[in-house]
């Protein structure tokens, strides 16, 4: 056998290869011969693999050996071009760059046709219209905080994925970061760690305005929205990420873990209907 030429060993790009390759990279160990060929089936992975490095549009990592040259082609090609909106012939997948302003009518019109297809892909993926509708409002929301807080709008990215009982969504920006916009408020002026940055963030009422400037409601309807289905839920921002996992995800249930640094912030969520009798909480 020709050793030289042995088909590379196929795996899923999940969230943990994620980090590795991303600390891999940072310490300039991706330069060799890949050993596995990562397949990016799900999205979330994919955006975040992307971000890394970002240069408003697409990091190196998006071109990286250690991805397969087929899955998901035409998502990873659009995702490498000049495109600020795409969406796949069956508009089950797609993503818009935040670089529509909602204030321009001619914008709002391609911004509105982006959140309505991720609504019927979530129906499609077997969620009930109320809960596809309270997490495209999640998506919206997340796009006007990137608007509003990451004072760098034009690097940010909002993706969606529908397949059968999955539907999978992510928003990211290569801005200012949770701990750095928080500290604009005087109530975190002091504070100085990523992952309770994070976890303040998802908090109602927390924002760079104060508790008591009617800011910071933007996870509420991620949070309703989710109340009845099994999800992961990772956001990212400094060297940190909060994870939830699990039927009925709360922000008490969050988990932090320390991570390679990421610029900016990233919120990705993987959701599917709780099967009958998988609730097991009491």
């Amino acid at each position: 056998m020709d050793f030289a030429n042995k088909p590379l060993p196929r795996e899923t790009l999940t969230i943990d290869v994620v980090d590795d390759l991303v600390g891999a990279h940072l310490r300039g160990r991706l330069k060799g011969a890949p050993q596995v060929r990562y397949a990016p089936t799900e999205v979330c992975p994919l955006i975040e693999l992307m971000m890394e490095s970002n240069n408003g549009r697409t990091g190196p990592l998006l071109q990286t050996p250690w991805l397969d040259s087929v899955t998901q082609l035409d998502f990873r090609n659009a995702l490498a071009s000049n495109q600020n909106i795409w969406l796949d012939d069956a508009r089950l997948r797609g993503f818009m760059r935040t670089t529509f302003d909602p204030r321009v009518e001619a914008d709002d019109v391609q911004r509105n046709r982006f959140l309505f297809a991720a609504r019927t892909a979530a129906e499609t993926s077997g969620l009930v219209k109320p809960v596809a509708q309270s997490l495209t409002a999640a998506l919206r929301e997340m796009e006007s905080n990137i608007h509003e807080h990451s004072d760098a709008s034009s690097t940010g990215i909002l993706a969606f994925q529908a397949r059968p009982s999955a539907f999978e969504f992510v928003a990211a920006d290569c801005g200012l970061g949770i701990l750095a916009t928080l500290r604009e408020d005087e109530e975190f002026a002091d504070l100085t760690d990523h992952g309770l940055a994070i976890h303040a963030a998802l908090q109602e009422n927390v924002s760079r305005y104060g508790r008591m400037s009617g800011h910071g409601n933007g996870f509420r309807d991620l949070f309703l929205g989710l109340a009845h289905l099994n999800a992961d839920l990772r956001f990212r921002s400094g060297d940190h990420a909060l994870l939830i996992t699990g039927p009925q995800p709360e922000l008490k249930t969050a988990r932090l873990a320390q991570k390679a640094p990421f610029k900016g912030f990233l919120a990705a969520v993987r959701c599917q209907p709780m099967m009958p009798g998988s609730d097991t909480r009491h």
